[in-house]
């Protein structure tokens, strides 16, 4: 006989090794009890996620990363932290896409969709 952790989420209380009917009944309880702790972890956890919505030929600003240099006399914290719009130019995958200049179309870098 399986116990519930030993249970995979979605095995269906049917397959259990055959007993009396309260064990039955205890099993399939306990089924139920694990799908809705999924269910609740899940909504949790996805609270704050946003769908992507960015398509091609939106304007964007792609974070850049800053650096200090003494020797150049420059300061990280008085540097742009977004570059210039940027224009989408074709997504490469799920949440990958190619950036454009919006006034040459020359394709100016590979970026990361986070939100």
């Amino acid at each position: 006989m399986k116990s519930p952790l030993q249970v995979w989420w979605d095995l269906p209380p049917k397959d259990y090794d055959s007993g009396n009917e309260a064990s039955q009944s205890r099993w399939a309880e306990a089924f139920h009890n694990l799908l809705a702790a999924k269910k609740r972890v899940a909504r949790r956890y996805n609270t704050g996620r946003r769908t992507d919505h960015f398509v091609e030929d939106d304007l964007v600003r792609y974070r850049l990363n800053l650096s200090s240099s003494k020797g150049q006399n420059v300061s990280a914290k008085l540097l742009l932290r977004w570059s210039m719009p940027m224009v989408i130019a074709q997504k490469v995958g799920p949440n990958v896409v190619l950036l454009a200049n919006p006034d040459t179309g020359v394709i100016v870098r590979r970026a990361h969709v986070s939100q």
